[in-house]
């Protein structure tokens, strides 16, 4: 800018805030910006802690970190994961500078991307620092386990395209000649396909004890990921030579414990732990770890095949050696996650959700539990609760997600754990003598190298994450990924509260329409199925289809994500969430804030079955448009697919047989499918199994002349990462609730024949309207 210029437009920003004021220049600077949209969403890289541990994570020596970052390209419809590495002398250095202004650069940055996310799956730190371990996909559609080399800059194979790790494969790693995973005997894969090649030629084939996905869509890939894939039997590496584990000629197949690793291998690398099943449940311990409460759907059955157990198998001999001779917590009904962790002399494993067999056989509940290798002697570090209603004394409890020891050391354990309103927190503690002793809580989970350096993910509900570092009471941003944001109105995002008919104190995530202005009535969409007050997350949970809170909140529409505090399964589980839903959405309209008139749902997964207890027990919502997307909807269809032990039964209160059939015909969502008035959007995830899952609501609504319309997503996802399908997904959220509740459309030409589709059902429902009114 020349100087004349510059000095007129001094002038005129001075006569702008002599007439404005500064705050009025903020606002029209706001104002100026272009609203959030569901490709911003799609694009903004996201640092959110991961299902195995924290996205920012130290090497063993300290003298290095990673950052682990994932974001959509919707340009070449890939899913981009990053792997940072940063010297920490080099970070060191630069906090202790104040006035350099060059941020550290990373020592090494590895980058994946594919159709699909995630590409880094379950990485780790070798134990000598030198790199990481991470499962990848391969071009023939397995996975393979890989070493990213920090010294030489390279990814090297550690596993063979041909052999098949699954998407959900287990692995522990010490260093490139002894780990340990899960894959697939040779065998075993070619005999599928095999089998199913014999079956298309035959005339005939026995259907009986199969599972109906696998007889009407052999080829779906959701099927071959999870109905018909082989089972993962566990390899080891020691040395040059590569082997199957057996345990008395017969191979083992470890379990996959839920946000946990499945596979610890010990320090010597000679010992693995992790959860088999246990072969033959005896009886005495239906009684000896009993579930939370009588009404428990989840509970330990004798017999066969209803109960793993924490164990460790040598891998030379393949013995097998129980850690606790008692059942994981999650098979008796107690909620804990996480997989075994060693110490670092080998000499202690910390179990984090087991039951612990008492001295005098009395019955007992779990515990993270510390397990002495030499002496089987074991500790409980703390009891797991349970928050079900019939367990009082458990009032205010968390949810355990992880246990380890402290840098590997024996006397220190830290334990992490989810909050009621699913907050992360840490608890430390340490070994006094004869029990172990809580010293310290903080919120998240901070990582802190040896020499003191600390490496966090500062972000919120409405900042984007930042890469910050601190030491000695400096602290400083080394990286931002997401300077796009900066041009583009967000909006504001709060913690919301309310209480619900029991006087529970209840939060949600609050998302305003851009340029909010006070005693204006909005438009509420209300989307489910969990509220995260940590982190940042543009579509409101930060993971699943549909959603879409600040782009909604940037077509002037507000939005509360929400949970559900509800005991599941249950008799009264769709009721309960229902009461939740009414009570925030009731005190939204008496705050003025929003429309009561104009109010949508969205659920997915198991709060499809919410939505439909909305949509047909004469809810008090007055819901004026709704989607449900690849869910549980508790209806006769969904049942039929796969009747043996399904928790229907514990949700309806009966089997829908004899006289049980009235039970479901009053509560099954499915034959009340005629009370619907809300135009509902179905998503079906994939043209295989979920159009079936999903199809029920769709064909009774459209039967019924109801306004309905059906979008079959082109995935075999469950939790989206594919940019397009998003976009299609979220994008479709957006469109749907600006039409029925802003009557609103998109004038993208692309679109016209949605909205042709759409002013159909809107006839159709005025229509509905005018009989429902006698006219």
């Amino acid at each position: 800018m020349v100087p004349g210029k510059m000095i007129l437009g001094s002038l005129f920003l001075g006569t702008l805030v002599y007439l404005f004021g500064a705050g009025s220049l903020t606002l029209m600077a706001e104002q100026t910006k272009r609203p959030f949209t569901v490709a911003d969403d799609i694009e903004t890289s996201l640092l959110l802690p991961l299902e195995d541990g924290p996205n920012v994570r130290f090497s063993p020596d300290g003298s290095y970190f990673a950052v682990y970052s994932e974001r959509g390209n919707l340009a070449r419809n890939q899913v981009e994961d990053s792997l940072r590495f940063y010297r920490s002398q080099e970070v060191e250095n630069f906090l202790a500078h104040a006035k350099e202004s060059r941020l550290p650069s990373p020592a090494w940055v590895v980058n994946r991307s594919e159709k699909e996310g995630p590409i880094i799956h379950n990485w780790r730190w070798l134990a000598d620092s030198s790199g990481v371990a991470f499962l990848q996909p391969a071009a023939n559609g397995n996975y393979q386990l890989v070493l990213a080399d920090l010294r030489k800059k390279t990814i090297e194979p550690l596993t063979s395209p041909s052999e098949q790790l699954g998407e959900y494969a287990l692995f522990d790693i010490r260093d490139r000649s002894h780990y340990v995973y899960t894959a697939a005997d040779p065998q075993d894969a070619k005999s599928v396909p095999e089998k199913q090649e014999r079956e298309s030629h035959a005339p005939a084939i026995v259907g009986t004890g199969r599972r109906l996905e696998e007889l009407l869509f052999a080829d779906d890939p959701l099927v071959k990921k999870i109905v018909t894939a082989p089972k993962g039997y566990l390899w080891a590496v020691v040395g040059n030579k590569r082997f199957e584990v057996k345990h008395d000629g017969k191979a083992l197949v470890p379990q996959a414990q839920p946000l946990g690793r499945g596979l610890a291998l010990a320090p010597d690398a000679r010992t693995v732990a992790l959860t088999l099943p246990v072969p033959e449940v005896p009886s005495s311990w239906e009684t000896l770890y009993p579930p939370p409460s009588a009404s428990s759907f989840y509970r330990i059955h004798a017999g066969q095949g209803s109960a793993r157990q924490f164990v460790r198998v040598d891998l030379q001999t393949g013995a097998v050696h129980a850690l606790t001779d008692a059942p994981v917590s999650m098979d008796g009904g107690w909620i804990a996650y996480g997989g075994p962790d060693w110490s670092s002399n080998g000499n202690q494993i910390v179990l984090p959700g087991t039951f612990v067999k008492a001295q005098d056989n009395a019955p007992s509940r779990p515990c993270v539990a510390i397990v002495n290798i030499r002496s089987d002697a074991s500790s409980c570090v703390e009891m797991i609760k349970s928050s079900h209603a019939d367990n009082p004394t458990d009032a205010g409890s968390h949810t355990v997600i992880a246990a380890r020891f402290v840098d590997g050391d024996e006397q220190r354990v830290l334990v992490s754990f989810w909050k009621e309103n699913w907050s992360t927190w840490t608890t430390k503690y340490e070994w006094k003598g004869n029990r172990w002793e809580m010293i310290g809580q903080s919120e998240g989970e901070e990582q802190s190298g040896l020499s003191g350096l600390q490496v966090r993910v500062k972000q919120d509900l409405n900042e984007a994450p930042l890469l910050v570092a601190s030491m000695k009471g400096n602290s400083r941003v080394i990286w931002d990924p997401n300077s796009q944001l900066k041009d583009i109105q967000l909006g504001q995002a709060s913690v919301y509260t309310w209480k619900d008919k029991e006087g529970r104190e209840q939060k949600g995530g609050l998302y305003k329409p851009a340029n909010d202005q006070a005693g204006r009535r909005y438009p509420l969409v209300l989307q489910t199925h969990g509220f995260l007050e940590e982190g940042f997350r543009p579509s409101g949970t930060g993971f699943g289809p549909a959603y879409a809170a600040r782009a909604l909140a940037g077509a002037g529409i507000a939005v509360l994500q929400l949970g559900e505090q509800c005991a599941a399964p249950a008799p009264n589980e769709g009721a309960c969430a229902v009461s939740g839903y009414e009570a925030a959405a009731n005190q939204l309209v008496a705050d003025g804030l929003v429309d009561p008139d104009k109010i949508g749902i969205i659920g997915f997964s198991r709060t499809c079955y919410y939505v439909m207890e909305a949509l047909t027990t004469g809810s008090s919502l007055h819901l004026k448009a709704a989607s449900v997307t690849s869910g549980v909807m508790e209806t006769y269809f969904q049942y039929m697919q796969s009747p043996e032990g399904s928790e229907a039964n514990t949700v309806i209160g009966a089997a829908p047989f004899g006289e049980g059939l009235q039970q479901w015909l009053k509560r099954s969502p499915g034959f009340n499918l005629d009370k619907i008035t809300t135009p509902l959007l179905v998503n079906a995830e994939g043209r295989g199994i979920n159009v079936l899952e999903m199809w029920e609501p769709y064909a009774g609504l459209h039967y019924l002349h109801k306004p309905v319309d059906l979008i079959v997503l082109n995935t075999d996802e469950h939790v989206l990462t594919n940019p397009a399908v998003r976009l299609a997904s979220q994008g479709g959220s957006v469109d749907w609730f600006r039409f029925w509740l802003k009557g609103e459309e998109d004038p993208d030409p692309a679109k016209v024949d949605q909205y042709k589709r759409w002013r159909e059902l809107r006839k159709l429902q005025e229509a509905n309207h005018k009989v429902a009114a006698g006219n």
